[in-house]
């Protein structure tokens, strides 16, 4: 759950959600610089949340289990849906 305080790995997984991306997906995406975004990979990766797949040059990243999905979604739903009645 540690993995999960950071904010930008919590972002870097609620972009994953259900379908893999390759890292200059993520990056535009969340806007995240190239370093940063390593290593929030890394540690997902070091703790088991995501895992990679290496196409050519390009590296895709998913999550590992439908538990970390579950939690991901819950957190997400939880935390980063605006609440109803508030508009934007």
């Amino acid at each position: 759950m540690r993995s999960l305080s950071h904010p930008q790995r919590l972002l870097v997984l609620c972009a994953l959600g259900r379908e893999e991306k390759s890292v200059a997906e993520l990056r535009q995406q969340l806007g995240i610089d190239q370093v940063p975004m390593s290593q929030q990979l890394m540690r997902l990766r070091a703790d088991g949340l995501v895992e990679a797949r290496r196409e050519g040059t390009t590296v895709y990243y998913r999550i590992t289990r439908p538990e970390v999905l579950s939690v991901v979604e819950a957190l997400h739903a939880a935390f980063c849906k605006p609440a109803q009645g508030t508009s934007r």
